[in-house]
């Protein structure tokens, strides 16, 4: 049995992470997957897709979904939560977290009463994958698998200035919260306790919940790869010129600002790198203010594209950067791996772990000072050492055939079996 609130073939993020690690497990098992009718503020997204989906292919060996509904509790809760929609993409945390437990107390319920009637040999909390919500699965009395998940860490303060007013509230009640939630609250504490296998996306994650876990902690990225075979990492554009590319919400915890204030820094990056800009947001027009101010004539701002002319602008590019202070591990980042790009990211949260020194180049996240200067230096040594930069693209391609989602998917089968062996 596994719990996948986000369950859909055609969308990203977390819903990416239900579908692919899902659908993969049943190579190996015969899976029943408990999924929501649709995201907050789309009632039945996921449910149109999946039949859309299965009226043109065939059917999935050894997979059942099962459908469970946004209780009234819940979909009340979406309808409040709709007018907080632009302060993150799950508007209010607090109301998005209050009506998605309202759901997982549904699924218990249908989940217990399956379990009568099909005796599970295990259950696995899969998405979402923060800390906040393991569900009440762990109740079953079989073997209790959760994760990735993660998300107790602390915002670094030394970064709260460059924050709007907005963000500095949010961040405070996100601190208190992390605070309150992963040393007081039981159901939270006795779920750790209950799990035979835990998958952290990151290892600051993995050393907290170790403390107190009796089962067995392991580190496991929340996103995978689809590794190309027909990707080209060589033979891109040589004329003297890189191309760099950055794709992602324009706000203050994407913090674009550190890449654009790194290229300003020296000739090197001004006149030798040509950069993409892709994303939407809040920080859209101070971005582009910003970019006045230095003086830069190197930057392309693409608002919005579609997916696919996502991945057709990283085949013409050289490098990949990822500036986030806070998140587990972005898709974009494991795409950009994919398509053979090294990757220039901060050396925390998953990406700490995505991104090795074979494909990519690592900056601490310290300061805001310190950033700015990491990111430009790790720019610059790329430009100016062309047999580094090859080394980085075979390497990221490298990366990309590790941490294919065949390859999570393998490592979760074989727990599963490693698990209820040891039970008998």
């Amino acid at each position: 049995m596994i719990i996948a609130h986000e369950f859909s073939p055609t969308k990203g993020s977390e819903s990416a992470v239900g579908w692919n690690l899902v659908t993969r497990l049943c190579k190996y098992h015969d899976v029943t997957v408990f999924y929501a009718s649709g995201s907050q503020f789309r009632n039945n997204s996921y449910v149109e897709v999946i039949n859309n989906y299965f009226k043109t292919s065939p059917p999935i060996q050894g997979l059942t979904c099962v459908n469970i509904d946004k209780p009234p509790m819940s979909k009340l809760l979406a309808k409040f939560n709709y007018v907080f929609r632009k302060l993150t993409p799950i508007g209010l945390p607090v109301l998005y977290y209050w009506g998605y437990n309202y759901w997982q107390r549904s699924v218990f319920k249908k989940g217990k009463s399956l379990h009568q009637t099909t005796n599970f040999d295990i259950v696995h909390q899969l998405t979402q994958i923060t800390f906040r919500e393991p569900g009440y699965m762990w109740k079953l009395g079989i073997p209790f698998v959760w994760g990735p998940t993660g998300g107790t860490s602390t915002f670094p303060n030394t970064f709260r200035k460059k924050l709007s007013i907005t963000s500095k509230i949010l961040i405070s009640i996100r601190s208190i919260s992390n605070f309150y939630q992963f040393r007081f609250v039981s159901r939270i504490s006795n779920a750790n306790k209950k799990a035979s296998v835990i998958y952290s996306f990151s290892k600051k994650d993995a050393e907290r919940l170790k403390k107190r876990a009796t089962g067995e902690i392991k580190i496991m990225l929340d996103v995978g790869t689809y590794p190309r075979p027909d990707v080209a990492i060589e033979g891109r554009k040589d004329d003297g010129i890189l191309r760099g590319i950055w794709c992602g919400r324009l706000s203050d915890f994407k913090a674009p600002g550190i890449l654009i204030e790194a290229l300003a820094l020296s000739p090197v990056t001004r006149e030798k790198i040509r950069f993409i800009i892709i994303g939407n947001g809040g920080l859209g027009e101070s971005m582009s203010t910003l970019a006045k101010e230095l003086k830069l004539e190197n930057i392309e701002w693409i608002k919005e594209v579609d997916h696919a002319k996502v991945f057709e602008l990283m085949g013409q590019s050289d490098f990949f950067v990822h500036t986030s202070i806070q998140e587990a591990t972005s898709s974009v980042i494991t795409e950009a791996l994919t398509m053979g790009l090294p990757v220039i990211c901060h050396d925390a949260f998953g990406m700490s772990i995505a991104i090795t020194d074979s494909c990519g180049i690592k900056v601490p996240l310290v300061s805001p000072v310190e950033s700015i200067e990491g990111f430009h230096r790790a720019m610059e040594s790329i430009v100016l050492d062309k047999k580094l930069l090859e080394e980085l693209k075979v390497g990221a391609y490298k990366r990309s055939l590790e941490i294919s989602w065949d390859r999570m998917a393998e490592t979760i089968a074989n727990d599963y079996m490693a698990i209820v062996n040891e039970k008998k």
